[in-house]
């Protein structure tokens, strides 16, 4: 029996790579060098294309009665998912593998505002910024980041939701006849 995949499986199933891809952005955006940041940019300039092709596919493979709703409740889900990943990685990352990373980051801004000080409003004192950025933990990234993705994916979906709605699909090929 060929039974067609629901729009939760799909969507769970694309988001972990989604979420993979999301992983490698944020790897490769945190390591020093101008090849690995183009290569994180390139990424992100990959996903919408990625969703539009696993959006395109459910729409086809529905034979265009795939209604825009439910393409772009795909589109949130796949983004859902994928950002539950980045969010597990980037905690798994920032907490235990490289946990000087966060330290260190926020070192170098507190740096840069003292080096800087017109930077800030004169109401607020250096000190207090870097007191504040050394405050943030790394599951305030992971959260944050999570939030982010889900809420700007939910944006880029209904756009490409409504691409993928203006194609034509395919007639389906001609039975074939035996005689």
């Amino acid at each position: 029996m060929n039974r067609t995949k629901s729009i939760f499986r799909r969507a769970a199933e694309g988001g972990i790579t989604l979420g993979g891809l999301f992983v490698c952005i944020f790897l490769l955006g945190t390591v020093a060098g101008a090849l690995t940041q183009l290569m994180s940019l390139a990424l992100m300039v990959y996903v919408p294309f990625w969703v539009y092709r696993k959006l395109k596919a459910t729409y086809f493979a529905s034979r265009g009665i795939m209604t825009f709703s439910g393409l772009w409740l795909e589109g949130i889900l796949l983004f859902i998912c994928g950002s539950i990943i980045l969010a597990l990685g980037t905690l798994v990352f920032l907490q235990w593998l490289v946990p000087d990373y966060l330290p260190a980051a926020v070192g170098q801004v507190a740096e840069a505002i003292k080096a800087n000080p017109q930077l800030l409003d004169a109401s607020i004192s250096p000190d207090k910024i870097a007191a504040y950025f050394a405050s943030i933990r790394p599951i305030d990234i992971s959260m944050t980041l999570l939030w982010a993705a889900s809420f700007s994916g939910s944006i880029a979906s209904i756009v490409i939701a409504g691409i993928v709605k203006a194609k034509s699909v395919p007639p389906p090929p001609p039975p074939i006849s035996i005689d």
